[in-house]
């Protein structure tokens, strides 16, 4: 009786012990998986606003740049937390319904655009002149956000791979450093060439990279801010 009487309670205790740990296990799923969501809509915002931002030219401290410059370069940094978390493979599927959710925008915005306004309320022009962009600008601005991003995701393997989890700085720095001018290289030739001439065009290019390498200075410690690290 005594024997049975310990083995019950043993088993009692174990199996108490058991349902904590997957209590904890699935608590910790749980915050992982509320980071990851954050860092993935955080991502994708960055990368509609920025869309948004570029159908305008801005001039900043003299220097001339599409709107979207302003918050673009942070997507860079973002993405490499996002790789830090999940991987290569999810990093690159969230580049790419990134790309889809641009083009689903875009294409949205395009078509209320053809739709007859309501004269009740006006011609409302407005609308076609400001967000109505050109196809050229909408394939500059995510074909180069796309072919970057993807450039990016394969150096940030490649340097976590060379150092492991050492100077994790190098990550993004290194990553950012290439994709950032691929980007930018990429968006002024689709959007802008052949209708600037090729001083305006080399300004354009070294405004923008001024901006985003900036941008990456300050922000380019956020790696830090994740724990996880996968390739």
């Amino acid at each position: 009786m005594l024997l049975t009487s310990i083995s019950l309670s043993l088993r009692r205790f174990y199996g108490t012990i058991g349902i904590m740990v997957n209590i904890t296990e699935n608590i910790t799923e749980e915050k992982r998986l509320k980071k990851v969501f954050a860092v993935v809509i955080a991502y994708i915002s960055l990368v509609v606003l920025s869309n948004l931002g570029s159908l305008r030219i801005i001039s900043v401290a003299g220097l001339s740049l599409d709107g979207g410059t302003l918050l673009y370069p942070f997507s860079f940094v973002v993405r490499d937390m996002l790789h830090k978390k999940v991987g290569a493979s999810l990093t690159r599927f969230t580049i790419w319904l990134s790309a889809a959710v641009c083009t689903a925008l875009f294409a949205f915005v395009w078509l209320v655009g053809l739709l007859p306004p309501d004269l009740a309320v006006g011609p409302q022009k407005e609308y076609s002149l400001v967000l109505v962009p050109g196809l050229r600008l909408v394939a500059a601005s995510i074909i180069a956000m796309t072919v970057s991003e993807l450039l990016d995701t394969r150096i940030y393997s490649l340097v976590r791979r060379r150092f492991g989890s050492r100077r994790q700085l190098l990550r993004p720095l290194i990553s950012n450093a290439v994709s950032m001018p691929v980007d930018t290289a990429i968006f002024i030739a689709i959007a802008f060439a052949g209708r600037y001439s090729w001083q305006v065009l080399l300004s354009l290019f070294v405004a923008n990279l001024i901006i985003k390498y900036a941008v990456c200075l300050i922000s380019f410690w956020w790696i830090y801010f994740i724990r996880d690290d996968r390739d």
